[in-house]
């Protein structure tokens, strides 16, 4: 799996890492904004880095489930999967408990490591703390979102790469940031 993925390393042996998708991230959040002041000098919303987060925590599991389910015939437990950040404060690695064995061509394992994927999202989405009101939409679009990027970047890895960009239903707020703009897929860009 991780030689096929841009930025995440995967392993299923050694401790546990140090974060769990459950764990409080007031921290992270204040720790990315803190990094987002120094970077642009002071002048950094603090809604950029608790949607990043947000964002970062529902990779985790979208990108561990479609490269488990494209890597083989794999199906990763997430409810149980640790992980650690990089020096920019993006996760960096994956340790796996449990991979499974799943049969089924690739689309059917897709699709069952897509509802394993929702069965976790969801409940995170949905009960992510925020100091900035993230709204249902919101969080119900970074999900939904993050699967889509993670099966697309799982199916191009497994040579199976759908052409054209993707659209996103959920804004990452970078362009709040200073001389930054919004992404290629932003919906922000789809204004009437």
């Amino acid at each position: 799996m991780s030689a096929r993925h841009a930025w995440l390393r995967f392993t299923a042996e050694g401790p546990p890492l140090a974060r769990r998708l459950a764990d409080d991230p007031g921290g992270w959040q204040a720790d990315l904004h803190a990094l987002h002041r120094r970077w642009y000098d002071g002048d950094a919303p603090p809604a950029v880095a608790v949607v990043f987060v947000l964002q970062w925590l529902l990779q985790v599991p979208a990108h561990t489930a479609a490269h488990a389910a494209a890597s083989g015939p794999w199906r990763a437990a997430l409810d149980t999967l640790t992980f650690s950040l990089g020096p920019s404060l993006v996760p960096d690695a994956v340790r796996l408990t449990t991979l499974t064995t799943d049969e089924g061509d690739l689309d059917r394992r897709l699709d069952a490591a897509e509802a394993d994927y929702r069965e976790v999202a969801g409940p995170l989405a949905e009960g992510y703390p925020s100091e900035v009101r993230l709204g249902p939409h919101v969080r119900a679009a970074l999900a939904d979102d993050m699967w889509s990027a993670a099966r697309r970047e799982a199916e191009a890895a497994a040579g199976l790469l759908r052409p054209g960009a993707l659209a996103r239903e959920s804004c990452c707020l970078i362009y709040a940031l200073p001389g930054c703009v919004e992404c290629a897929g932003c919906p922000r860009l789809r204004r009437p």
